[in-house]
């Protein structure tokens, strides 16, 4: 969202700033062995790295035996058991069958939250399969997908972990409608000023099959949001 490309933006700044100042020079501290020796953390950590990158693929079939001897052959130069140009088939084609696996596992768990989460007597849908709760509502006249808004919000995913907050920085977020996903075009409309709502976003309306890295595909979007204020005519 809007966040990180400020994000980018300070840093960027900041790197500017450094290379404009008077260069220091800082002394490194030397990393002490967490383990035995040097070469058993550097080992450790590295061995670690890659697990991580592989469990992160969410491939839940694995050979770890054979993952061990392949590091140790690659290390060693050894001859790969198979054909160079042939490994990247492999790989490619193992992610895209777990992808596609945990593709449909998540629009099957979506498909049963909106059914039950629908049975709410406080939840109401849109036509388009919104849904949303009315936590306090607000008064006048409503935003339109032109205008520019200001908003304060949360965002969570089903399991409650939350990817981002304008409360945590303490800044509202301010951005145009036409340029946020599909479920807040249709949602912060619904809204008057000093209204909060709370929108159940399916992943059609939110970032779809795409991987957001905290939001895999396919994730229902949970949103707590307030309308602070919104501008009619925003360039």
């Amino acid at each position: 969202m809007k966040y990180i490309a400020l994000a980018l933006l300070s840093l960027a700044t900041l790197s500017v700033t450094a290379q404009q100042k008077k260069k220091t020079v800082k002394k490194t501290t030397a990393v002490k062995p967490l383990l035995a020796t040097k070469t058993d953390s550097v080992s450790y950590a590295f061995g670690r790295d890659i697990g991580g990158t592989l469990k992160n693929l969410e491939i839940t079939n694995w050979n770890k035996e054979l993952i061990g001897k392949a590091i140790v052959s690659a290390l060693d130069g050894q001859n790969s058991l198979i054909e160079e140009d042939q490994l990247r088939m492999v790989i490619q084609s193992a992610v895209t069958e777990a992808r596609e696996i945990k593709e449909k596992e998540n629009l099957a768990k979506e498909q049963a939250f909106f059914t039950e989460n629908a049975k709410k007597t406080t939840v109401k849908t849109t036509e388009e399969g919104l849904q949303y709760e009315v936590l306090v509502e607000g008064t006048g006249e409503k935003p339109t997908r032109e205008n520019e808004v200001t908003v304060h919000y949360t965002g969570t995913l089903l399991d409650g972990k939350k990817f981002d907050s304008s409360l945590d920085r303490n800044e509202p977020l301010k951005m145009k409608l036409d340029r946020v996903i599909e479920g807040w075009k249709i949602g912060v409309p619904l809204m008057s000023k000093g209204a909060k709502y709370r929108f159940y976003v399916p992943s059609k309306l939110g970032y779809g099959s795409q991987n957001m890295g905290v939001i895999p595909p396919n994730s229902i979007l949970i949103f707590d949001i307030e309308l602070l204020d919104f501008v009619k005519d925003a360039v």
